[in-house]
């Protein structure tokens, strides 16, 4: 229990601060204790709740360490829910890890933030900042104040980023050479990553997408859009300028391949406006029986006609088909796939330069887009929709990945969406640094520079900021199965040199990394969100638990 307190009078009972004398506060008057918590209530301080935030955030680093690089091993994610998943994806295992600790719960968050902001290098930025909170807890033990390590940390934090950012190299959309190893080292140690034509395919389908606007060049991972193929291998996977789609096609005669067809897009029911309101027709013959079905026939007609009219080859519906107009269509040699959602609408647009109706009466040739190949496949029918459709060699920014593999699919996918990211962020930047830990090497060995200058504590922090950079090259070196400290060593050895293209390649021996390239924002944002989480951490000297935990 918790009640207000004199400070000078106060005392700490089970770890919570307890007693006030409320009748000295109120002058004199004595009204008993207030309770302001509840009696569960546990509060944790000193340097106790440091070290268990420390130990924290470790152990969750520690889970990721084996996933680092190009020979990284995958975790298996056995979930409460029954599922089970293999993935060496960071993002991926700290979205499914049920974390109960607030500062295990904070490197999440960090995680969580480089996803979202650069989309790669989630796992080195987790690492980082457990390296930088394994390496404060020992300054502590040490009699080293918090906030003198913050100081080291932030100023060897500018002089890293500063160097960085002095090493970056230009790049561009017309670099395909530098954007493929861009893409290459995203995906090392991915299902994707053993096959150079997976970045190829990847450098390919962000040049599609690339156009100019008002703002300037646009290139977004987003507008190229992935699907699955089960009944294939991962070296079935293609890309389509165009898209994928999984609906039922009405008829047999709409399957096959068709080239160069001109398509409309319709977003409402092709059929005769249905009658809200109750009403009643008398019919005093049977000749005004049949005229009545003769005038809703014709109408029928009318909307099959009208369509015919614009030329269109395929006829794309976000609503139903009456049935009659279906096969006047099919009859006429045309395609109709109906119930589509209207993204689905948007994204055929976007590909064929079609312009969205939203009713048939409103239709005209200037409406149509052009698609370069079409290719539809039926399937026996089942429970779900099996149909294939296929449109490809369209010229809009609009692209598709097809990836195969029954299994692992998913994670080829998230590998792939990573990849990409990380490509257009390059192109976007513009500017790249080598992996394979050569820039966490070359920005420790100026952090430690640096604090030789400083002849206070701080420098004890500057030096702790360089050991936990080259923890990045050290963990390479340890999931490729080599003695990381020997690697280490030599890794000093040639920096102290001048050789600054030099990092820890995909064997995990020691030589050039000019192909291993990465967009320097990832670096640089993954060295600051870092360094700021670790900060938030040791500035933290108490804990108030609610629960009691």
């Amino acid at each position: 229990m918790c009640e207000i307190y004199n400070p000078t009078r106060s005392k700490v009972h089970q770890g919570v601060l307890v007693r006030a004398d409320w009748g000295e506060v109120m002058g004199g008057v004595d009204s008993g204790p207030v309770t302001i918590v509840r009696q569960e209530t546990n509060i944790t301080s000193g340097i106790e709740v440091t070290q268990k935030l420390i130990h924290a955030a470790k152990t969750l680093a520690s889970i990721l360490r084996g996933t680092l690089g190009p020979r990284g091993l995958d975790k298996g994610l056995y979930k409460s829910n029954g599922e089970f998943a293999v993935t060496s994806d960071g993002a991926r295992i700290l979205n499914d890890l049920l974390i109960k600790n607030p500062g295990a719960k904070l490197l999440v968050s960090l995680g969580k933030s480089q996803e979202e902001i650069i989309g790669d290098g989630v796992t080195s930025t987790v690492l980082l900042a457990g390296a930088l909170l394994d390496e404060a807890g020992r300054l502590i033990r040490k009699g080293v104040h918090p906030l003198t390590v913050i100081d080291g940390y932030l100023r060897a934090a500018d002089v890293a980023v500063s160097v960085l950012e002095k090493e970056a190299i230009e790049c561009s959309i017309d670099d395909d050479e530098m954007l493929q190893h861009v893409a290459s080292t995203s995906l090392g140690g991915r299902s994707a990553g053993s096959d150079t034509k997976f970045a190829t395919m990847l450098v390919d389908a962000l040049k599609q997408v690339t156009h100019e606007t008002e703002n300037g060049t646009r290139c977004d991972a987003e507008d190229i859009l992935f699907d699955k193929l089960e009944d294939s291998t991962i070296g079935d996977t293609r890309l389509l300028s165009g898209m994928f789609w999984r609906k039922r096609i009405p008829m047999e005669q709409m399957t096959g391949i068709r080239k160069n067809v001109k398509v409309t897009l319709i977003n409402c029911d092709i059929k005769q406006r249905e009658i809200i309101r109750d009403l009643e027709i008398e019919l005093q013959s049977a000749e005004d029986l049949a005229e009545f079905m003769q005038i809703q026939k014709q109408t029928n007609v009318d909307i099959a006609e009208k369509i015919l009219a614009t030329g269109a080859d395929i006829i794309c519906s976000s609503g139903d088909v009456e049935r009659s107009i279906l096969h006047q269509l099919a009859v006429a040699n045309k395609v109709v796939i109906h119930d589509l959602d209207h993204k689905q609408l948007i994204h055929l647009a976007q590909a064929s330069g079609a312009t969205i109706v939203d009713h048939f009466n409103d239709l005209s040739d200037k409406d149509l887009g052009l698609v370069g190949h079409y290719e539809g496949e039926r399937w026996a029918a089942t429970d779900e929709v099996q149909d294939r459709v296929i449109f490809d060699e369209c010229k809009g920014p609009i692209v598709t990945i097809l990836v195969g593999g029954a299994m692992g699919a998913e994670e080829t996918i998230r590998g792939m969406y990573d990849a990409l990211r990380a490509t257009s962020l390059a192109i976007t930047d513009g500017s790249l640094l080598h992996g394979g830990g050569s820039s966490h090497m070359l920005a420790a060995k100026f952090v430690i520079m640096e604090s030789e200058k400083v002849a206070d504590r701080t420098r004890l922090g500057m030096e702790a900021f360089a050991r936990a950079l080259e923890m990045i090259p050290w963990m390479l070196a340890a999931n490729c199965g080599v003695n990381p400290l020997d690697a280490l060593l030599e890794l000093r050895s040639v920096k102290s040199e001048g050789k600054n293209l030099i990092g820890v390649r995909e064997d995990g021996s020691i030589g050039s990394v000019k192909n291993i390239l990465e967009p320097a924002e990832s670096l640089l944002h993954g060295i600051m969100a870092a360094t700021e989480t670790a900060n938030s951490l040791l500035r933290c000297d108490q804990v108030i638990s609610a629960r009691g935990d």
